[in-house]
């Protein structure tokens, strides 16, 4: 019975919630059944793991129906019986939290022509929605609907004096549909930069055109997402420094979502101006940006995205930052819902690569298995620059190899990478010919034009450029 839909629906509550379905499950307003109240009692003895032998159909059932015969289908009516119950419990939970209830309350009391009452509690609920220092979308949204609610409620008793809550409901809907343009184009512009697609941005020039010519510094989420548009737009130092400095000035009146994205595209432009620029400038304020996000404790989100949690290491070890990088990776372990094994068998594989234990290093990357090509491309380089590094040439050559032919399948690289890729096995292959004096008397001709062609080389993706150029300058000594 361990696998089956209940025991997983169970596992997920907490404890203030185990309780909370106990009184809804033995709530006659929610709940009739008997049986259904039995076998819930029964099942949370084994609360929170439910791994016991006794967790079984047949003791179970003997339970809930003490002196009856086994009856399979009766003892899944009443687990069924239970899991409705169970996601009504989710919808009710939620809908207590939410503040559409304000809304339907209000809805009935007009209905109801309790006008007092009303009248007592839409002030209630537009005072409570005022109150909260984050004036999002879901704020706008709310405060949208209690505008209509309060026209409702006035379009019969003071019919001429309601024209202003027209022109009230649309500043609010223009002010909600930019907040919700900004966050469509924000997952559009970075997902197609990321990804080989192309969406169509609908209205961007109009919106952008719109938010340039009117004052929008009053709305906190509003003014941080347009700048996160201007600064994947423009890509300059001035952009990145202004939604740096909303940031710090707004941090108590963004959501923990707004500031995660904030600093999700802060640290993207730093990633772009190592990757695009060879820029090494930004690295240390990339790590402060990136340890103050932690400490933010935007984790409470929810899993970290395996992708997110080795780059966050990458970026201290960068730094030369071990000890907050091997912190981290105990800390929020855990929270690695996919690839755990292959994750940190990479981010321990780096800290070894870069504290100079090549064949620690080596050993660990061999045990990973990403199913991301983006990660897998890391491996592979890391590999190859530890061969070389080794003097593993032969080894070292057919990775090139194997690597290229990998470039050829992976269809969704974007073509520019992939033509950088295939540059830079031609370069390390380059390197490996020079430091084995494949080119004899003429190795000083081939390294200057070597040189060359490394400073040509379009972006430093995962340090690339800045490797080749590094190794080649110790063959230049």
């Amino acid at each position: 019975m361990q696998n089956t839909k209940i025991i997983k629906f169970l596992k997920t509550l907490n404890q203030y919630e185990i309780t909370q379905f106990k009184d809804f499950v033995n709530s006659p307003a929610f709940n009739k059944n008997k049986n259904v109240i039995k076998l819930f009692d029964e099942l949370k003895k084994f609360y929170p793991k439910f791994k016991n032998d006794d967790l079984s159909e047949e003791i179970i059932y003997g339970k809930v129906f003490p002196g009856e015969k086994f009856d399979y289908f009766k003892l899944r009516n009443a687990t069924s019986d239970l899991l409705v119950l169970g996601k009504e419990f989710f919808s009710y939970i939620k809908f207590k939290k939410s503040n559409i209830k304000d809304l339907f309350l209000l809805e009935e009391l007009r209905k109801r022509n309790l006008d007092n009452i009303y009248e007592q509690t839409y002030k209630a609920a537009f005072k409570q929605n005022e109150e909260i220092k984050v004036k999002d979308e879901i704020y706008m949204y709310h405060k949208m609907n209690l505008t209509e609610e309060l026209l409702s409620f006035n379009v019969i008793k003071k019919p001429n004096a309601i024209f202003h809550f027209q022109q009230d409901m649309l500043d609010i809907f223009i002010r909600y549909s930019l907040i919700r343009f900004l966050k469509f184009y924000d997952v559009m512009l970075h997902e197609g930069g990321q990804n080989n697609y192309k969406y169509e941005m609908g209205m961007f020039e109009e919106v952008l055109k719109y938010l340039k010519n009117n004052k929008i510094d009053d709305n906190p989420t509003l003014l941080v997402y347009y700048n996160i548009i201007l600064l994947m737009k423009e890509k300059k130092d001035k952009n990145y420094y202004e939604l740096k400095s909303l940031k710090t000035k707004y941090i108590n009146e963004l959501s923990a979502r707004d500031r995660y994205m904030t600093w999700i595209h802060m640290n993207s432009y730093c990633v772009s101006m190592f990757n695009n620029c060879s820029r090494t400038d930004l690295l240390r304020e990339q790590f402060e940006l990136m340890k103050e996000n932690t400490e933010d404790d935007t984790r409470k989100l929810g899993k970290i995205l395996y992708p997110d949690f080795l780059n966050e290491v990458k970026i201290a070890v960068r730094v030369n930052e071990f000890k907050w990088a091997e912190d981290y990776i105990v800390r929020f372990s855990e929270k690695l819902e996919v690839e755990k094994e292959s994750t940190l068998n990479f981010c321990y594989g780096y800290i070894s690569y870069k504290k100079g234990d090549l064949d620690e290093a080596l050993k660990l990357f061999s045990k990973t298995y990403f199913t991301l090509f983006i990660i897998k491309v890391q491996v592979k380089i890391l590999q190859l620059q530890i061969c070389f590094e080794k003097e593993y040439f032969d080894q070292a050559v057919s990775l090139i190899d194997s690597f290229r032919h990998y470039l050829k399948r992976e269809v969704t690289i974007k073509e520019i990478f992939r033509m950088s890729f295939y540059e830079f096995l031609r370069l390390t292959n380059e390197l490996i010919r020079l430091r084995t004096n494949y080119y004899g008397s003429d190795n000083d001709f081939y390294k200057e034009k070597l040189k060359n062609e490394i400073s040509n080389l379009k972006n430093n993706q995962f340090g690339i450029k800045l490797w080749l150029k590094e190794k080649l300058n110790v063959e230049s000594r």
